[in-house]
């Protein structure tokens, strides 16, 4: 019997962990953390992958950010990581008195500030192993 193997064929669906550290603005940084939005992909065919999340809270403050890493890059072992580089969303330099919580937004004259993060994907987690 003769099988036929493609490279590239195969396309799990997965995502990946993923860490960075911000720069350090208005003398804080923050740690970025998660998991990546799960796709069909492999190492060979250069998909990407969804995130979104929330800063650690440091200063009294936390930043939203949303981003997609670049393409799949192999590895020898044949799998693969991917690289990403993003800026958070701006928040206000001294955070607001907000009474029962929440985000507000609103005031153009108050001071904000962001940050930028890059780094690369971690190992690769949720992979069907029947797939």
């Amino acid at each position: 019997m003769f099988m036929s193997f493609i490279i590239g064929a195969k396309k799990p669906h997965h995502a990946h962990r993923f860490f960075a550290k911000t720069t350090d603005t208005k003398a804080h940084y923050h740690t970025i953390e998660g998991y990546t939005r799960s796709v069909n992909g492999n190492s060979f065919d250069r998909h990407i992958h969804m995130y979104r999340g929330v800063t650690s809270f440091e200063n009294k403050h936390y930043h939203r950010f949303y981003g997609k890493t670049g393409p799949a890059i192999p590895l020898a072992d044949g799998s693969h990581y991917h690289e990403f580089e993003m800026r958070t969303y701006y928040n206000y330099d001294e955070p607001l008195e907000v009474k029962f919580g929440g985000v507000k937004y609103g005031d153009p004259n108050r001071p904000k500030h962001d940050h930028w993060f890059k780094g690369k994907t971690l190992d690769i987690v949720g992979e069907d192993p029947y797939f």
